[in-house]
């Protein structure tokens, strides 16, 4: 990963609360917008500003979860200056509004994926939660596939689920839970048809606590479902990379129909 797209990760890590613009970012790294948002996308597979309202919402959602801060004060603790386009775009992205996502079965049923603050929910909870979920998809079709965890893991409890988006905000189409150890096979089944992104997160038993480490996997490109067609995926588990976008979703079922993304992906408007 060439040098500019890391310190430009580094940026919105470290200043996502702050009006930044494609030019500032671009103008960090000493190079044009254009290049500059040519070579992050290549490098991270979406646009600057996508990255950046993945880190913003993380954070809201961390906040939503683990604080008693007012919608108000995330909203300015995040870079937003309005708490309505605040409210409407998480909305939309997440499937629920912000005072909606402090339902304590949101945060029960929480996977996250950061730096310092990890999540998987108990085995027993996310195999209930697949069980009464209202199956709307049942004559979708299925993804089939394969996880191979590191020898070090040991007995590993997994969540992998299908989603619209590579930076996902909302919940999963569809998912399944399970036990792995090594190489294990696997499949998810009731996947609307339709092109998908399939995310798998792991953690080792034993491994407990928000910055207890999880493993991660994702394909690179979106998978296709349809009538006929079998689909299959290759899933090598493994630390998140340095630049991978935040996680946060819930298992949990949303209030809202999910939405394909999270707004625009330019960094023209300081509140992207």
């Amino acid at each position: 990963m060439e040098k500019s797209v890391r310190q430009a990760v580094e940026v919105i890590r470290s200043r996502y609360d702050e009006p930044l613009t494609l030019s500032q970012l671009a103008a960090e790294v000493f190079v044009s917008p254009y290049h500059f948002s040519r070579i992050f996308s290549r490098a991270v597979g979406m646009t600057p500003g996508r990255y950046l309202t993945a880190v913003r919402l993380f954070a809201a959602k961390r906040m939503l979860l683990t604080t008693d801060l007012t919608v108000s004060d995330i909203v300015c603790s995040v870079g937003y200056n309005s708490v309505g386009t605040f409210t409407s775009r998480f909305t939309r992205a997440v499937g629920m509004s912000p005072t909606q996502y402090r339902s304590p079965s949101v945060s029960r049923l929480l996977v996250a994926v950061s730096p310092d603050f990890s999540r998987l929910p108990a085995l027993g909870e996310m195999i209930e939660a697949r069980r009464g979920r209202r199956d709307a998809n049942a004559r979708g079709g299925s993804i089939t596939g394969a996880l191979d965890l590191p020898d070090t893991a040991g007995p590993t409890d997994v969540m992998v689920g299908v989603f619209r988006e590579a930076a996902p905000q909302g919940a999963p189409v569809a998912f399944e839970a399970f036990s792995a150890c090594g190489r294990t096979e696997f499949t998810v089944s009731g996947v609307p048809h339709g092109s998908h992104h399939v995310i798998a997160v792991a953690r080792p038993r034993g491994a407990e606590g928000a910055a207890a480490p999880v493993l991660t996997a994702s394909t690179l490109r979106h998978v296709r479902i349809a009538p006929g067609v079998n689909t299959f995926v290759s899933l090598p588990l493994g630390p998140a990379e340095q630049a991978s976008p935040p996680l946060a979703v819930t298992l949990a079922e949303t209030t809202a129909d999910q939405a394909a993304g999270p707004g625009p992906d330019q960094l023209r408007q300081t509140v992207a």
